[in-house]
């Protein structure tokens, strides 16, 4: 072979040699050809009823260079529907199935409220679909076909009379608009999936989910629907913080539409509430080696500081410190000679005496302070008495021994009762009496 047919035969190496060259220094573009490529949409006919028969069509695209891809259909009057809109994309190749489903949020007013349709299933007919790519500098394609949609399924999963009773909720178990709240609705069809939240104000990604309560329907069925929230303090768990809330209720389809609805429930002076005997003692007056000897007929003296250790304010009530007992009079005989609002009620806190043959659990019960240690409120148009977070209350009284205790009776010693919750603080400051002569 002569020197000049050898040179001739090495040129395209050298040339492709070159073209390598520029690419690995990022002077050269190897993506040649149109920008939009290999676009199908089939079927070209589909009833999105979510039946298993024809549901969806896939749709495929490649890109060669970067681009923002859009997807819509447009019916005969012209209205467009995006099913993607300006997604930045790298080059490859796409696919994703297209379910007759559109994502444009919108509100409506119905029979049942005020709704937000997140997601819905085109109406019947004749669609032209569009796949449309743009470069950065402008350059734009696209591709487009005729799509037909049947037989599908349109009809919202309405959530009608979504009701938040009260809308103002007080977690802190005082017994005042603290018992749970109820979240109701009418579900107009059968689900898929369906949530009840609520959305922090001052984080709005963090939801707190709230469970269904046992109903006559299932959770997914069309029917009658409701929720109790108690804001976890049943739980002993901390409530959301103080503040106003967005109640959120979702419900999804199985063929994709999707709705919710809003309401608000605002939070106040929630917290688990947190109270104690300071250093669990009792002054048990004349109390000498954890025994009191009292003569019959006479009293049987206490006193005792409470602490509020929580962060939310406890209700309290009467009888008040420095009150005396007869040894057969409780709290109850009391309440009624004229004082109801002795009575026990829920979510009250009180300091009591008790001892081991009573037929009454702490009989002797008294406000966890005086009314100058309290703070008074008007709720609902009735006097209430709180002793705040962070505050002492003093606590004192007596029972006259009229009569002597049952036999049997060895101890006695004093109890925080938070009445229809619980007994927070027992058997404080055990000590024994003895009754004796006069």
């Amino acid at each position: 072979m002569c020197r000049h047919s050898l040179y001739a035969s090495l040129r395209p190496l050298r040339l492709l040699f070159f073209v390598l060259l520029l690419a690995g220094c990022g002077r050269l573009d190897l993506s040649f050809g149109p920008l939009l490529r290999d676009v199908t949409v089939a079927p070209d006919a589909i009833s999105p009823n979510a039946d298993g028969d024809t549901d969806a069509t896939a749709i495929h695209y490649s890109l060669s260079r970067s681009a923002d891809v859009s997807i819509y259909f447009e019916n005969a009057a012209g209205e467009r529907f995006y099913f993607r809109q300006e997604r930045r994309r790298s080059p490859g190749d796409y696919d994703v199935l297209w379910g007759g489903v559109v994502d444009e949020p919108r509100i409506i007013e119905t029979a049942g409220g005020r709704e937000e349709i997140l997601s819905q299933v085109l109406a019947d007919g004749v669609y032209r679909w569009v796949i449309e790519a743009v470069e950065d500098n402008g350059n734009r394609q696209e591709a487009s076909g005729q799509i037909t949609l049947e037989g599908g399924d349109t009809q919202l999963p309405e959530l009608h009379n979504f009701a938040v009773v009260p809308q103002v909720f007080r977690p802190n178990q005082d017994g005042l608009r603290d018992d749970w709240v109820s979240i109701s609705y009418y579900l107009t069809k059968d689900v898929d999936a369906v949530q009840v939240y609520l959305i922090d104000p001052a984080n709005p990604g963090f939801k707190y989910h709230i469970a269904e309560g046992p109903n006559v329907v299932e959770p997914e069925k069309q029917g009658y629907h409701e929720y109790r929230y108690e804001g976890g303090v049943d739980l002993n768990a901390e409530p959301p913080p103080d503040g106003t809330y967005q109640i959120v209720g979702e419900a999804r389809d199985k063929a994709g539409n999707r709705v919710r609805v809003v309401s608000e429930l605002t939070i106040e002076e929630g917290g688990k509430p947190r109270a104690d005997v300071a250093q669990g003692e009792i002054d048990w007056s004349g109390e000498m080696n954890r025994v009191v000897s009292v003569p019959l007929g006479e009293k049987l003296c206490f006193e005792a500081v409470v602490v509020n250790e929580g962060t939310v304010p406890i209700r309290t009530t009467g009888p008040w410190p420095g009150q005396e007992y007869r040894f057969s009079e409780n709290y109850n005989t009391l309440a009624a000679d004229g004082h109801k609002e002795w009575f026990q009620q829920a979510g009250v806190w009180r300091f009591g005496i008790n001892f081991d043959t009573t037929g009454i659990d702490f009989p002797y019960r008294f406000a966890v302070g005086s009314k100058d240690e309290l703070e008074r409120r008007v709720i609902d148009g009735v006097e209430q008495w709180y002793l705040l977070p962070g505050k002492a209350g003093r606590v004192s009284g007596c029972i006259v021994m009229d009569e002597r205790p049952p036999v049997g009776t060895n101890f006695w010693w004093g109890g925080l009762i938070h009445e229809f919750v619980g007994v927070a603080n027992n058997y404080i400051d055990r000590i024994s009496v003895d009754v004796g002569m006069p």
